[in-house]
């Protein structure tokens, strides 16, 4: 079964795709791996929060929690590496 808002995460995570691709397109392919977190993030946040209001119909809880955790710490990463890089220059 699959939780009751399914339809609505993979809405956003599209839209998050689409603006990833967007990343990568106009600043280059070292965008890649931010807008794979990007999406997964969008995604299993939903799974996450879906838990958190008392869905039972989530698969895997802690897959969907650790994905979430990857992919925000990703992203923290890499926007560290950008300030780091916008400082230097």
């Amino acid at each position: 079964m699959a939780f009751r808002n399914r339809r609505r995460a993979l809405r956003r995570a599209a839209v998050a795709g689409v603006v990833g691709l967007g990343l990568v397109i106009s600043f280059g392919p070292e965008f890649a791996v931010p807008a794979v977190a990007l999406v997964a993030l969008v995604y299993y946040a939903h799974q996450l929060l879906a838990v958190a209001a008392g869905d039972e119909s989530v698969q895997y809880p802690s897959l969907a929690f650790v994905v979430s955790l990857n992919a925000a710490i990703i992203l923290m990463v890499q926007l560290l590496l950008v300030v780091e890089g916008v400082v230097r220059t």
